[in-house]
């Protein structure tokens, strides 16, 4: 049968999508050109113009598409941990941690990203409104999780998401240069303060992942 024009550009889409995906993972945002891009994905780069509009907006589209499966991810390994430091773990292990080849040179991409942003005011102005919608639902389940947890955070919602953000973006770039001075149970006992929460001393199982107790022992912190 044969593809109706809305079917045609869907598969357009993704396909550039995919190909902007490995491209941009590989060789960084400088080593990609929408021609490298169209050509990977069996498309002309007017196609990737009349997607996405620019190289800018096709990587803002990509990004989209990776945070949304991290998320996805990150509720399904929440939901796993019936206990609340173990949620705050499994927060750190997919958005901090990045122990996964892919995630970790995405959130590098990011990273290439916001120096952008901090020098060419219309790739800040493309990230701020990104930024507000993602802080907004941050804002909403954080405070869904205190309600739930009957925990009382250190600020309101809309600041708790951006310091829960701060704190993970920091402890993720630290991570990167000093791997030793950044582990789980430091994560967790920064988020658990932003939660008005008092994680138990040496309790590793409260303070571990289901992924990381399904992939490594955890020894008890000193």
């Amino acid at each position: 049968m044969a593809q109706t024009q809305g079917e045609r550009k869907a598969e357009t889409r993704a396909r550039l999508l995919a190909a902007g995906a490995d491209l941009f993972a590989d060789r960084g945002i400088d080593g990609v050109s929408v021609d490298a891009v169209a050509e990977a994905a069996g498309r002309t780069s007017g196609a990737v113009y009349a997607h996405f509009g620019s190289k800018q907006g096709l990587l803002l589209a990509v990004l989209d598409a990776w945070k949304q499966s991290v998320l996805t991810v990150l509720f399904a390994e929440v939901a796993m941990s019936d206990s609340p430091l173990g949620q705050l773990a499994a927060v750190w292990d997919n958005i901090g941690n990045n122990p996964d080849t892919d995630s970790d040179r995405w959130s590098l991409l990011e990273h290439e990203l916001w120096q952008r942003a901090a020098r060419d005011p219309e790739v800040a102005d493309a990230l701020r409104a990104r930024s507000v919608e993602s802080r907004g639902r941050s804002a909403r389940e954080l405070s869904r999780w205190a309600s739930t947890m009957s925990v009382q955070p250190v600020a309101d919602p809309d600041d708790l998401a951006t310091l829960v953000k701060a704190l993970l973006t920091g402890l993720e770039m630290q991570r990167r240069i000093e791997p030793a001075s950044v582990n789980c149970d430091l994560a967790v006992r920064g988020l658990a303060a932003l939660m008005g929460m008092s994680p138990v001393p040496g309790d590793s199982d409260r303070t571990t992942s289901p992924r990381q107790r399904n992939t490594v022992t955890h020894d008890t912190p000193a």
